[in-house]
């Protein structure tokens, strides 16, 4: 016993170290992202509200080792331009009798959910990480198909009372003339999964769940009646093919183009012949239905209900003279009834609200990111994970266009992880590659 330690001395304990109380804080972030992330991805808004508290806390978790970095600065600029634009118009939508409840979603879902999502991103960066990330995503989509099937199998054996956890709303599922749909929430998700491993799946380690989150993949999608999510698959493997001589780590000399294709694309293809070999024989489902469905559904612009949406909307943008009618203001089509200022096409609702020079305030952060990964894809710098979750945010951009997930704090973390992880991990973009 030290004697020069005083009596009351002898019985305190030592002070935690400062690492064991951060390993703490991480683990508590970790555990709390993996939650939010499974209520995101796997189930999004089928538990809004213990979704929209987990968002909050991990947020909050997030916080004790956040860096202020260059990148996240930047971002943030960015963000607080679109903030402003957001609170201007909200005004003017209620000066003009929009609904107070539009005034106020438009607010958390435009100002106060973003910001959460990117301080959650920036967590991620730091743990697990971008390239732990894409793991966390592969076993996601084993999950996220999971919950598919299940909504099928409980569909058919109980009723669509059964299923109301997935979808709020009138669930249905139509398997009549070799065609198949479904409606769920999940495949907003899947659109995301989808065009990032279709791209990369080389990042999925274990071939044997290579080929299972490859093949789980499109079955969910053939069977989806999803156009977006059928969509996904070659956005995602076009862009894939397109960026990977440009990815840091290809070895032109080692790897040619019959190679890669024997190595990678072969198995696919092998892959997905034998997925729709079993579905046309143990099943109604028949891809020439299906093919002709998604043909159709993208040559006449979405359906007839998009195309009436669409005239409401570009007469609403001339009247307005391309200024903004504000922010929780509709037009005379009316896509819901309790939600009437929401519509699917959220492109050209967005340049109805806040006019022309908004809408640009608005889409030029995904401008940004856009061309700094197409600059660093230029200088051949382009990390494989970048490759994945550019290739991802791609395919849900586009699937943005007809459908309103960017508007819907569950799946925001698919627009906001891409951009903070390019801006934190090259805060100065291409000029800073390291060699």
């Amino acid at each position: 016993m030290n004697p020069s330690l005083s009596p009351s001395m002898r019985g305190m304990r030592s002070p935690v170290p400062m690492s064991e109380r951060s390993i703490t804080r991480r683990h508590l972030f970790l555990l709390a992202a993996i939650g939010l992330l499974f209520l995101a991805v796997v189930i999004p808004n089928s538990l809004p509200v213990p979704t929209a508290a987990m968002l909050g806390l991990t947020a909050v978790l997030a916080l004790p080792g956040f860096r202020f970095g260059l990148g996240f600065k930047k971002l943030l600029a960015l963000y607080v331009c679109t903030a402003m634009v957001t609170v201007i118009y909200t005004a003017v939508g209620y000066l003009n009798d929009a609904p107070p409840e539009a005034a106020a979603q438009m607010l958390v879902i435009y100002i106060l959910s973003p910001l959460l999502w990117m301080l959650v991103a920036a967590g991620l960066m730091r743990a697990p990480g971008p390239e732990r990330l894409v793991d966390w995503f592969a076993i996601l989509t084993v999950f996220a198909c999971a919950s598919v099937a299940l909504y099928f199998y409980l569909y058919f054996h109980y009723g669509a009372d059964a299923v109301s956890f997935f979808f709020k709303g009138q669930a249905n599922i139509n398997l009549q003339g070799g065609f198949a749909g479904a409606i769920m929430h999940v495949y907003g998700s899947l659109i995301f999964l989808a065009g990032g491993f279709y791209s990369s799946p080389e990042l999925i380690r274990s071939r044997l769940l290579r080929m299972a989150v490859l093949a789980m993949i499109f079955v969910c999608a053939v069977t989806s009646g999803r156009s977006a999510l059928i969509l996904a698959i070659p956005v995602g493997w076009v862009l894939g093919r397109l960026l990977a001589p440009r990815t840091l780590g290809f070895h032109r000399s080692l790897t040619s183009p019959l190679s890669r294709m024997v190595k990678v694309g072969l198995p696919m293809l092998v892959g997905m012949v034998a997925v729709v070999v079993l579905l046309q024989t143990y099943t109604s489902v028949r891809l020439d239905v299906i093919y002709d469905s998604f043909a159709d559904k993208i040559s006449s612009g979405g359906g007839t209900s998009r195309v009436g949406m669409a005239g409401s909307l570009f007469q609403g943008i001339l009247d307005n003279g391309g200024i903004g009618a504000g922010h929780g203001k509709g037009v005379s089509f009316v896509s819901s009834a309790e939600y009437p200022w929401r519509y699917e096409l959220v492109w050209l609702a967005t340049i109805y609200r806040v006019g022309l020079l908004g809408a640009a305030v608005y889409a030029f952060p995904f401008f940004v990111y856009i061309v700094r990964v197409l600059r660093l894809a230029r200088a051949r710098q382009l990390p494989p994970h970048h490759k994945f979750l550019f290739s991802a945010f791609v395919a849900a951009f586009i699937a943005s266009n007809t459908n309103p997930y960017i508007e819907a704090f569950a799946f925001q973390w698919m627009y906001t992880i891409p951009l903070v992880a390019l801006f934190v991990e090259y805060p100065a973009g291409v000029e800073r590659v390291p060699a």
